[in-house]
């Protein structure tokens, strides 16, 4: 993982207290460690100094009494110890320090060869100190007495035989030193040991402060830690319940709130949902940039006229919500028409353009029956949209008995189970037989492929919801789910080359800029020819935007696919535009065709619309054919195609087709 710098900067932060206390207290530690080494090997030292001293009193002591010579060398190895101390002493004390000539010294005076360094560092680095410069003032006191032990050595060592009376008088001399010098050796003992445990004290108490703040510092930085973490839980809290660009209330705080209202019995609530009509132009024109600051400016606005007491969320898009504790219907209209006309009101200016914007609304009062979470939202949505639907611009209160409301309420019961059979794959495709009435066409497989809805077991027809789904947008992602099946199946069956499988396409699907590339991308993956493709158009869809659909037309039979126009005839100008359509195939419409044989104005117009459309060369294609009369009718007529439950009811579309039975010819009277 790489860490940013941003990252790095903050770990640096946040660590670097903890970094140096640690480095001082490993420096405190070290430092206490040789402090403490030092006092030892300086300790040590004083104990074989005292003990040097006091040796050579003792020899010379005895030789006093005795007269024996051998104490006399005794004596000199005694004291070359303080004389040694003496010399390392002398060479510290001169500026700058003899350290070769203190090392020999301190060597001479019996420390060992490791402890001389302490012994030199504690001395040149700490002798300030009051305690170790007291210690040091006796030790050149008690030396100054010490050497007095000199001439009285050399006298021996100059004359050999020493007389009673001298050696007495040496006695005496020796009584005077030790009684000078035990004293000052002492107070250097005891000032030693009092100084090295002053020392002591004081490393202890600086190891105590550093772990004292290295406590504190950990202490302080949890108390931090868990500010800043109940700071950032309740940003994220705030975060994931309010949106980030109004500062309103999400949908996930306002359902909350609305299941909060919806659990209180007896309670007179409202519950509203407003919608922004024009704010898709203000997008497209003026930018997402505009977008987000008309969306500002409103929930503003909108939030100052509601009541304290009222919820504003922002539900998602150009959509609010409110919550309205205990609101009457009238008061929930009254503040419904006045959020409305504020919106109306709203005067936005993006870049010197000026915006008008309306808010359709819905309300849904709460009290009128007991309403689950789901139910509440949904009655909201759908007064919304029956606002939208009766003009835009005005307030739709939700009603039971509202007959179209119902019905919109049924249709959006459809776009959700569209929108799981889209997911689920649960339609299923069916073929149902052209035949060429004639007899005389090639025996090769033409068919219209047949959209199903398996629910429960069982197959729905298109007509359950097909009208939902035009009227909520969900026919472009019908056609596609069709054509890519559809081609997936074709592309496994027999005699595919020389075959003719019609699809229908809804009018929403010619104004989608994308299926042209999908339609490339499927017919690629799918290897299935284009040429066997005929995409069946309804006559009104493309008359009502002639000019997308004739463009949209010719791209795709540049590809190779054609085209039928269906359900022709039920238009006021069908004649007229049907010249300018790039159309293989014109279906007339089932409806003239099922009566044609008792309603002569049937007739007529399905022989008006054979013979205009063989004028313009296209061939024709006769819907709802039940009956073998019918059939001779059309033979009769000149019609070239032929579809209806007499040829063929609609069968699964299947990969590995049924054995193709080529189309009949039925020999009527």
């Amino acid at each position: 993982m790489i860490r940013t710098p941003r990252t790095t900067l903050h770990l640096v932060s946040v660590a670097w207290p903890f970094v140096l206390i640690v480095v001082l207290q490993t420096a405190l530690a070290t430092f206490s460690l040789q402090v403490t080494s030092s006092l030892r090997a300086f300790v040590t030292g004083e104990s074989l100094w005292s003990k040097g001293q006091h040796d050579a009193l003792y020899y010379l002591s005895r030789y006093a009494e005795s007269g024996n010579l051998s104490f006399v060398a005794r004596y000199h190895e005694a004291m070359a110890i303080p004389m040694g101390d003496r010399l390392a002493r002398k060479a510290l004390e001169v500026d700058p320090p003899t350290i070769d000539t203190a090392f020999q010294g301190f060597l001479a005076g019996g420390n060992h060869p490791d402890d001389i360094p302490k012994l030199i560092w504690l001395f040149r680095y700490f002798r300030w100190l009051p305690v170790m410069d007291a210690c040091i003032r006796d030790w050149r006191t008690a030396e100054h007495v010490l050497m007095q032990l000199q001439p009285i050595s050399e006298a021996i060592d100059a004359s050999r035989n020493t007389s009673d009376p001298d050696r007495r008088e040496i006695m005496r001399q020796l009584d005077e030193i030790n009684a000078l010098v035990t004293p000052l050796t002492n107070r250097f003992s005891d000032r030693l040991g009092e100084g090295t445990r002053q020392v002591q004290t004081v490393l202890f108490a600086g190891n105590a402060v550093m772990a004292l703040l290295f406590i504190i510092l950990i202490v302080w930085r949890l108390s931090r830690f868990l500010t800043d973490r109940r700071v950032i839980e309740e940003q994220l809290s705030h975060n994931a319940n309010h949106d980030a660009l109004t500062g309103l209330p999400n949908r996930r705080l306002f359902e909350d709130h609305l299941a909060h209202a919806l659990e209180q019995p007896d309670a007179c609530h409202a519950l509203m949902f407003i919608d922004l009509d024009q704010f898709k132009s203000v997008n497209d024109n003026g930018g997402h940039a505009a977008g987000d600051a008309l969306l500002r400016r409103v929930s503003l606005d909108l939030g100052k006229a509601i009541r304290g007491t009222d919820l504003l969320a922002r539900l998602g898009g150009d959509e609010f919500g409110i919550v309205l504790p205990n609101c009457g219907p009238e008061d929930a209209l009254r503040i419904g028409m006045r959020l409305r006309e504020l919106t109306e009101a709203v005067d936005f200016v993006w870049n010197g353009h000026r915006y008008s914007i309306s808010a359709s609304v819905g309300v849904v009062h709460l009290a009128d029956r007991s309403f689950t979470l789901q139910e509440a939202l949904q009655a909201a949505d759908i007064a919304c949209y029956m606002a939208k639907e009766k003009g835009r611009n005005r307030v739709h209160v939700f009603e039971t008995t509202d007959a179209a409301q119902t019905q919109f309420a049924a249709n959006l019961n459809w776009v959700q189970r569209l929108h799981r059979a889209l997911e689920d794959d649960s339609f299923r495709l069916f073929s149902q037989e052209i035949a060429s009435i004639d007899g005389n066409g090639a025996s090769v497989e033409h068919c219209e492929i047949l959209l199903r809805l398996e629910e429960d077991g069982k197959l729905l027809a298109p007509a359950s919801f097909i009208a939902a789904a035009e009227r909520f947008g969900l026919m472009p992602a019908l056609d596609r789910w069709v054509v890519r099946h559809a081609l997936d199946i074709i592309g496994q069956r027999k005699n595919m080359m020389s075959s003719t499988y019609s699809i229908n396409l809804s009018g929403l699907t010619l104004k989608d800029d994308t299926f042209l590339p999908f339609l490339r991308e499927t017919l690629g993956r799918s290897r299935v020819p284009a040429d066997v493709l005929c995409f069946e158009i309804t006559e009104t869809s493309a008359i009502e935007n002639l000019d997308e659909a004739i463009a949209f037309m010719n791209a795709m039979r540049s590809m190779g696919c054609r085209f039928a126009l269906d359900d022709f005839g039920v238009g006021m100008s069908s004649l007229t535009y049907l010249k300018r359509l790039p159309v293989d195939y014109v279906k007339i419409d089932g409806s003239f065709v099922r009566d044609m044989l008792t309603d002569k104005a049937d007739r007529m117009t399905v022989e008006m619309i054979n013979q205009i459309s063989h004028l313009a060369g296209r061939q024709t294609i006769a819907e709802f054919v039940e009956n073998a009369e019918i059939l001779a009718a059309l033979r009769a007529i000149g019609v070239d195609y032929a579809q209806g439950y007499f040829l063929g009811r609609p069968q699964p579309f299947l990969p590995e087709a049924l054995d193709f039975v080529p189309p009949r010819r039925v020999d009527v009277a």
